[in-house]
């Protein structure tokens, strides 16, 4: 019996090749999508978890309130006195090590040759609580000597053209602590193989903390900037431990906390080391990240790309079921003949669903050859190193199958239980009915549909939001505009001066001018006569309004260098409530102001975005300090941008030699806020592609169905004089109708779902009505051109070859 099953579905699927093809394609396709998707899921959450002692690393995090606005503000940093203090005090903790790195970079020379490298300042024991494996050293002693260096893989290789480099020397030019230890060069101790693509803690080069020390040893217990992490014993109370640092953080910190004025309220809690990828604590979005963790990332990522895999792969189902119900007209009368001649329902239902699992596993390992095929472009288009290798285990596996058997019972469980009941009486005599059948079908052609359309409109609303981000006057002009930085502990003054006089030398340079960032946080900043004001900081100099093309609203700009003068942005005023700020005193915060100075407004300039979009323009203070005028920005002339990028880095190297230069253009810096839209740009257009194209083919599929049953119909009307137009208009309508109905029912929702989108942006779009017109067409093009290729097929049949069909 099982024999002559398999026998009767073979020949079935040789005669109806186009029908398997169309299945097994689309459900491939629809695979692909949910293999994708689970891959990067579980990439997300395989972070962190090589460390043999991951169960028992913990980070220490610290949460702060504001004391006006009592906003709890969590993070993942501490100051350098935390993990000792801790250690010493708490015995719970077995071992501690801090990290100071993430955006921190410098220059690092052997011999002729310098990099640019990923700096991470670590305590002597970082490698053995941490899982590194070396090529090279011993990991025990690595990083015991203050000269210390462990370089990654691919650094030694850049360096050396070799791992094994053990004892070579290497060179922090203007580094200051290099020139603390009086010249005596850095010597690799260790090699690190390639780091883990899914690890949150990424170095080229790993330095002592101690050696960083030299120059900047910090006692303090408010605040926090680098990462601890302490390996705690098994079974050990966290809710205790966290106790425990709030008791000591209170008496070490006594004198500091009355020093400051205010009672801090500072709690502190332990986040283990496998939970950090998705919720990385970095602070506010655009800050600079020095606690050694990178890479960061948030569970709606691979939730939301998953639930949109699985739409993709939901609408693949439906596109088997109504290909199937679309097939299964022209095998009634095989039904019928099996059950005159004993076979019963559940026989014919076992068959016809062994035939869906056939045309699944076909299009299952289809599937895994397609995504062996795009994985390499999909992990470019979503910044990951996902390898099928490193991915397939057990749960994967199991994963696998039970998405295979989900696929099975969805796309052939209905289409065998209809095959199954067709009675045989009726279906040897052509009386069977179908229209539960074609009312399913219409069902899910209006599901399928609504899904596209949720997808187009997504897609056309991301990228007007996108266009308008470039399009929008950001109130300064970025283009042409080179940042780069006075890099190493040097003498500004010297480097400053000399690369002024040569720009102004050239005619491919507008403008020149220094300055500093200090990241987006907001510091409390004190107005004589006024509310204190909450703004952002920034360094800058005489020329940098003329660079940037900012206006200068009221006063005027410095008068002089190293001034205690300070230019306030409109949003600063109207903060402040100042009616004449010129003239004003401000006293900025005591982290950047010069000897707590009382410093002058003197002017006030237009409001620029110094965030992205996503946020309104904050209050902000520009000013001079010696100690933070490292910056360069650089503006050239757009005719003549190649001779300027050339000669610019002749300037560099003369005024720096031995520095490297690394620079970019503002406007690709100011890009890479939205790295993240413009990925899932990509994504959902591509969704929404797939989407139609699935939709296309499961139109197909209940088109064909539509008018093999209306085969007599259209021959008695061709015979009565209707025409072709008109045979085609009368096919069509029917399911233009239905794509007309999806779009009226998915509107409302998608317009929900893009606003919700695009609240989190301050400065976004209006959501306009051709937005959802264009995805519209789009989808009525796709079903009308679907649907009238099949409809003109079965107009211009010959209407005497119809009429004889029997």
């Amino acid at each position: 019996m099982l024999n002559n099953y398999l026998k009767a579905t073979l020949r079935h699927l040789v005669r109806q090749k186009r029908y398997a093809a169309l299945n097994v394609v689309g459900l491939a396709v629809g695979l692909t999508c949910m293999l994708l998707a689970v891959l990067y899921w579980k990439d997300e959450r395989s972070f962190n978890l090589f460390h043999e002692k991951a169960p028992q690393i913990w980070r220490i995090t610290t949460t702060a309130t504001e004391r006006e606005t009592g906003k709890r503000i969590k993070s993942g940093g501490t100051r350098q006195i935390h993990g000792p203090t801790f250690k010493e005090t708490i015995p719970e903790i077995q071992a501690m090590t801090r990290l100071l790195g993430g955006d921190i970079r410098g220059d690092v020379r052997h011999e002729d040759r310098a990099l640019k490298l990923q700096m991470l300042f670590v305590d002597d024991n970082f490698l053995e609580v941490f899982s590194f494996p070396l090529l090279h050293g011993d990991r025990a002693t690595a990083l015991r000597d203050i000269n210390s260096a462990v370089l990654s893989e691919e650094t030694a290789l850049k360096f050396f053209g070799t791992t094994d480099c053990l004892g070579k020397a290497l060179h922090l030019d203007a580094d200051p602590s290099a020139e603390r230890l009086g010249g005596k060069p850095m010597v690799v101790t260790g090699v690190a193989k390639s780091l883990s693509p899914r690890s949150s803690i990424q170095f080229e080069i790993a330095l002592p903390m101690r050696f960083m020390q030299l120059s900047f040893e910090d006692p303090d217990w408010l605040g926090g900037y680098l990462g601890t992490f302490v390996v705690l014993e098994e079974n050990a109370n966290r809710s205790q431990i966290g106790q425990k640092m709030e008791a000591v953080f209170a008496e070490r910190a006594q004198v500091e906390i009355q020093a400051a004025g205010f009672d801090p309220k500072v709690e502190f809690g332990l986040q283990n080391i496998a939970d950090i990828h998705l919720n990385p604590l970095e602070g506010q979005e655009n800050s600079w990240n020095e606690a050694g963790v990178v890479n960061g990332s948030r569970p709606l990522y691979s939730n939301l790309f998953l639930g949109i895999a699985f739409f993709v792969f939901l609408l693949a189902s439906i596109n088997f079921i109504n290909i199937s119900i679309a097939a299964s007209l022209g095998r009634a009368k095989e039904v019928g003949v099996r059950k005159l001649n004993g076979s019963s329902r559940g026989g014919i239902f076992g068959q016809f669903l062994g035939e869906s699992a056939l045309l699944c596993s076909a299009a299952f390992a289809f599937a895994c050859v397609l995504t062996s095929a795009v994985l390499p472009a999909f992990n470019v288009m979503a910044d990951k190193k996902i390898a099928l290798a490193d991915a397939l285990d057990w749960k994967l596996g199991i994963g696998f199958v039970l998405v295979f058997l989900l696929n099975v019972l969805m796309s052939g469980l209905y289409p065998a239980w209809q095959l199954s009941a067709f009675k045989p009486i009726e279906t040897l005599y052509n009386r069977s009915r179908s229209a539960r059948q074609l009312r399913l079908g219409r069902v899910l052609v209006v599901l399928q549909f609504a899904l596209a359309f949720l997808f187009a409109v997504a897609t056309v609303v991301f990228y007007a939001q996108m266009r308008y981000i470039q399009k929008t006057d950001l109130g300064y002009e970025p283009g042409y505009v080179i940042r780069t930085n006075i890099n190493g502990d040097r003498d500004y003054a010297p480097i400053k001066q000399f690369l002024r006089n040569e720009t102004e030398r050239y005619p491919c340079f507008e403008g020149i001018s220094f300055g500093g960032e200090f990241g987006n946080q907001l510091m409390d900043t004190k107005v004589d006569g006024a509310p204190a004001v909450r703004a952002i900081y920034q360094c800058a100099d005489e020329q940098f309004l003329s660079v940037m093309r900012i206006p200068l609203r009221m006063g005027s700009n410095f008068s002089k260098p190293n001034s205690h003068e300070v230019l306030v942005n409109e949003a600063f005023v109207r903060a402040s409530g100042l009616k004449n700020p010129i003239g004003a005193t401000v006293k900025l915060h005591p982290d950047h102001a010069d000897n707590n100075a009382t410093y002058v407004i003197t002017g006030v300039v237009a409001n620029f975005h110094v965030e992205s979009l996503r946020k309104p323009i904050q209050p902000l203070a520009l000013f001079h300090h010696n100690n933070h005028n490292g910056g360069i920005w650089l503006k050239i002339k757009r005719d003549q941008s190649q001779e300027a990028l050339s000669r610019f880095e002749e300037l560099y190297h003369k005024a720096m030699p031995g520095a490297v230069y690394d620079w970019q253009f503002l406007s690709d810096l100011n890009a890479q806020a939205y790295i993240r839209e413009q990925r899932w740009q990509k994504i959902v257009g591509i969704a929404a592609g797939l989407s139609l194209l699935i939709c296309a083919l499961g139109l197909f599929g209940l088109s064909h169905l539509g008018t093999e049953q209306r085969t007599k119909e259209i021959g008695i009307r061709k015979v009565l004089g209707a025409s072709v137009v008109g045979v085609t208009a009368l096919l069509a309508k029917d399911f233009l109708k239905l794509v007309l109905l999806a779009i009226v029912v998915a509107s409302p929702i998608a317009y929900y779902v893009m606003q919700q989108w695009l609240a989190d942006f301050a400065y976004r779009i209006e959501l306009q009505w051709w937005m959802f017109a264009g995805a519209g067409v789009a989808a009525a093009l796709i079903a009308l051109l679907t649907v009238g290729t099949q409809s003109v097929r079965a107009a211009l049949a010959d209407p005497v070859k119809s009429l004889r069909n029997e």
